[in-house]
């Protein structure tokens, strides 16, 4: 059973990591809502790209429904967070550039 820990303990870590700045985003931002929040914080750690992030890649990496995501992104493009434009294709998806910086949180 010790063997185990030291692979859960950097998921916990993390998960403790992303509790602590998703509360610290929705204190600094009482407006968003947890999804939108969540879709923030992902953008916010992708690496930096003139296209963006897509909705569908966000969906599978947070495993939260496409849909939602979208909506989200499309809420976060009207308050000025990101900016969305359609993927190639006949994708349903959207490509979301993070364009407001978010605060900094150590």
């Amino acid at each position: 059973m010790s063997e185990q820990m030291p692979e859960q303990m950097p998921e916990l870590a993390e998960g403790q990591h992303l509790q602590r700045a998703l509360t610290a985003l929705q204190a600094a931002y009482p407006e968003l809502d947890t999804l939108a929040a969540l879709v923030l914080l992902a953008l916010d750690a992708s690496p930096p790209s003139d296209k963006g992030v897509s909705s569908a890649l966000l969906a599978r990496h947070l495993d939260i429904e496409h849909a939602l995501i979208r909506r989200a992104c499309a809420t976060l493009e009207e308050a000025g967070w990101v900016h969305t434009q359609p993927a190639s294709g006949a994708s349903s998806a959207l490509r979301a550039v993070l364009i407001k910086p978010l605060l900094a949180m150590g």
